[in-house]
């Protein structure tokens, strides 16, 4: 119940998993507590029977769409008939107050939104509610005051419901958009590995923690050797993928507390607690990954790294300096290598 959802329809077959039992047990109570009209009855039992093949279509996730269309029609059918049967049967009849009618009403423009839209919803909520408020307006001059006030608070209540509803989705929406651009900002476009921008932040981060409470960290650079030659023997689409392939053998292979990111074009880099010879093993781990995998459509390729570890006084460029200087030192040997720059 609690999973995150990757879609719209995922989060929908949640919620009719859930409630569609819910609402049919009511349903059957109903049919058998109170006594309703033949009307009452035909419609209860169709959406018993309707909401119970529904709930299988959701569970064996097959057309749910067209479960989702008729159910609408259904529950409208349901709501205006309801409406009329409570409004000439109950309020013009005997007097009194709409009782449980009202309770269904939230549910019902809600599940108008969820099957429309937020537009769609919307005019579609309003034109269910010129039909009740006609059932209404019909009827009225047959009331007594009681009835006309239960009446009165129930459309003023439905027009509540749908600009609530309504307000409420698009603000919703707007904060998952706001959050999603956010998410977004931090992730390379190509990789969906962190980008400059968020390697940047992490750096002085690290850089405030390792000067206030003196824990270390060693920055790793590395790139792809000869990766121009994988653009232009294989093409930018093959590279863009051994771009993406090497980002996620990257992260798989990470240990807590390892932050890694993509700097540009070829050149990744890490952010890692170990130091020293534990941070050249490290590096020397991934670049041996890099060497034994066999990358799609370009086959086998190689990396070259660099390694250099915080001291007290450094800041972004330094560190970056010292990494850089040691990936190039790598490069200059032969690729393939893990140079160390030690701090000077």
């Amino acid at each position: 119940m609690f999973t995150n959802f990757d879609s719209i329809d995922e989060l929908k077959r949640s919620v009719y998993m859930w409630l569609l039992p819910i609402i049919t047990i009511a349903l059957v109570i109903n049919s058998f507590l109170n006594n309703n009209s033949l009307l009452d009855t035909v419609l209860n039992t169709m959406l018993i029977s309707w909401f119970s093949v529904s709930w299988v279509l959701a569970y064996i996730n097959r057309g749910i769409r067209i479960g989702e269309c008729v159910t609408l029609f259904l529950v409208s059918v349901y709501h205006v008939s309801t409406m009329f049967d409570v409004v000439t049967n109950d309020l013009k009849a005997s007097g009194g107050s709409l009782g449980d009618f009202i309770v269904w009403m939230p549910l019902i423009i809600m599940f108008f939104f969820l099957v429309l839209g937020i537009k769609k919803g919307l005019y579609y909520s309003i034109f269910i509610f010129m039909i009740t408020l006609a059932i209404g307006v019909i009827y009225s001059g047959q009331m007594n005051s009681e009835s006309i006030d239960s009446l009165t608070q129930f459309h003023a209540a439905n027009i509540v419901y749908i600009l609530v509803l309504f307000y409420a989705q698009n603000m919703f929406r707007a904060f998952t958009e706001r959050d999603l651009l956010k998410k977004y900002a931090y992730l390379d476009s190509l990789t969906r590995v962190a980008n400059r921008h968020q390697l940047d932040i992490w750096l002085e981060d690290e850089l405030k923690a390792a000067e206030e409470e003196g824990t270390p960290f060693s920055i790793i650079f590395f790139d792809i050797d000869h990766f121009k030659k994988v653009n232009d023997e294989f093409g930018h689409k093959i590279g863009d993928c051994v771009l993406k392939e090497l980002s996620a053998i990257v992260s798989g292979n990470l240990t807590d507390g390892d932050l890694f990111g993509r700097w540009g074009g070829e050149e990744f880099m890490l952010i890692i607690n170990d130091i020293g010879g534990q941070a050249y093993e490290k590096a020397e781990h991934f670049r041996k990954i890099v060497e034994n995998h066999c990358f799609k459509g370009a086959g086998s390729l190689t990396a070259s790294f660099g390694v250099t570890e915080f001291q007290s006084g450094d800041n972004i460029d330094s560190l970056l300096n010292r990494a850089d200087e040691a990936l190039y030192a790598s490069k200059n040997c032969g690729r393939n290598k893990v140079s160390v720059k030690e701090p000077s």
